[in-house]
């Protein structure tokens, strides 16, 4: 499947995806509220320990809302980086809220990479493993810093990695 491939159907999944319902609309601000569906755009820069190049980068993931017992979040997204790197993933997450606006937010993912410029992971399929730090603004928003790392677990000889740093704004979709 290509990247294009994966961006149409997460693109499509992301839009016909179920709003939060009245009932959630009306405990959005309480500290046991789950969250709903967020759109999270994001901007930094690959290779951040490489003291060669560390290509920009950006991208987009949607992210349902919580699901069952372990309020799992399930989310799709991509990151396009400088001379054409690629990477379209699916990952799960879980907030773990730290006070009453602050979230730890471990993740994991898998996809596909493309190389680009002077960045090749060796391997078309990447894991992605994470942590994110975010805060709540206005009740509605997130903003946080977003570290993780990509490798292909050495389903290749080559096998380099690279870690990613990304400042993140979440966007609320469905909620007033």
């Amino acid at each position: 499947m290509t990247t294009a491939t994966l961006l149409v159907c997460g693109l499509g999944a992301a839009l016909t995806a179920p709003a939060a319902s009245a009932a959630d609309a009306g405990t959005r601000g309480s500290a046991e509220a789950r969250p709903g569906p967020m759109l999270a755009l994001t901007a930094g820069r690959l290779n951040v320990f490489d003291q060669g190049h560390s290509p920009p980068g950006g991208g987009a993931e949607y992210r349902w809302g919580s699901l069952g017992r372990w309020q799992l979040i399930p989310g799709i997204g991509f990151t396009l980086a400088e001379a054409g790197a690629a990477y379209a993933y699916a990952s799960l997450r879980r907030d773990f809220q730290l006070g009453s606006s602050w979230f730890l937010t471990p993740t994991f993912g898998a996809g596909g990479f493309r190389n680009g410029g002077d960045l090749d992971l060796g391997y078309v399929v990447e894991f992605k493993t994470g942590l994110e730090l975010s805060f709540r603004v206005a009740d509605r928003y997130r903003i946080g810093l977003l570290f993780y790392h990509l490798s292909n677990a050495s389903l290749s000889d080559d096998n380099p990695g690279t870690e990613v740093l990304e400042l993140m704004f979440g966007v609320p979709i469905g909620r007033q």
